[in-house]
């Protein structure tokens, strides 16, 4: 059954309530394409990483901010014994019928609550940097865990743009930086995201960086387009980009005559201590 919470709580100013309404919201079109696209990128990631980790038929996990559901039915395959919450401010694009052990729940995750050491795993990506209180949703989730339990967090690190005469993904890129903070987005996280893990007493605490390039093909460039589709008309009409350089960006894309390498896909993880106290 789909844990119900009143979706307007999702809408206080500063929450990630922004995301219901805004550029990246799921009434958008294009925006269910937008999210299997980052999971065709990031999944190889994000497996990678959660394979390494000794998940056991048992565990119960968190995935936060499930979007499509790919990282939730992964888990819920690996913990056929246990329980995957896959939580998401609009959960929509998640079916519960993958799995009986898989609970559906709508959630703020700035107001989420569940009881101390629930949770042996708990998964999250590209989702932080979106939240204003991500600081404090990482302390909330280190309580979550059970001693001994692994968090395992995943998001972008922007790196410092080209000047737009070299490369066409330029503009795109600072529409994209000046667009941010509106939604409470802030993509210099990222790279303080690990030593917040530290700070928090969690052990064990191991990085790896993937780069998300543009122009190389593959499901990356994919994302790249539907992006552009996506936020191009957005960034046109507030200013922040002219058509023309939209259309530039678009036909660079599908002409692949473009490397770029604008993100890094950081991931972190590291576990509760088993005795001991965390800060």
């Amino acid at each position: 059954m789909e844990t119900a919470q009143d979706p307007s709580a999702g809408a206080h100013p500063g929450s990630a309530g922004g995301y219901g309404t805004g550029m990246l919201s799921k009434d958008l079109p294009t925006e269910f394409d937008r999210l299997r696209a980052l999971e065709r990128a990031m999944d190889p990631t994000s497996i990678a990483v959660l394979d390494g980790l000794p998940v056991q038929p048992n565990w119960h996990c968190l995935e936060m901010g499930a979007g499509a559901g790919s990282m939730a039915y992964w888990l819920a395959k690996q913990c056929l014994a246990g329980r995957v919450v896959a939580a998401d401010l609009d959960p929509r694009f998640l079916d519960q019928r993958r799995a009986a052990h898989l609970e559906v729940a709508r959630l703020d995750l700035a107001r989420a609550e569940f009881a101390p050491g629930s949770f042996d795993l708990i998964h999250s990506r590209a989702v932080l940097s979106h939240i204003p209180e991500r600081d404090r949703i990482l302390r909330s989730a280190v309580g979550w865990l059970r001693p001994g339990g692994w968090l395992v967090v995943q998001d972008f690190v922007l790196l410092p743009p080209e000047p737009a005469a070299a490369s066409p993904l330029t503009p795109f890129i600072e529409a994209m930086i000046l667009g941010g903070p509106a939604q409470g987005n802030d993509s210099r996280w990222t790279r303080r995201m690990p030593a917040e893990l530290a700070a928090l007493g969690l052990e064990g605490l191991q990085l790896r960086t993937t780069p998300l390039t543009a122009g190389l093909g593959g499901p990356a460039d994919e994302l790249w387009r539907i992006s552009l589709g996506q936020l191009g008309p957005v960034f046109v009409e507030r200013g922040t980009m002219t058509q023309e350089q939209v259309d530039t960006l678009a036909l660079a894309l599908e002409r692949r005559s473009l490397v770029d390498l604008s993100f890094l896909f950081v991931s972190a993880w590291a576990r509760r201590p088993r005795v001991g106290r965390q800060r």
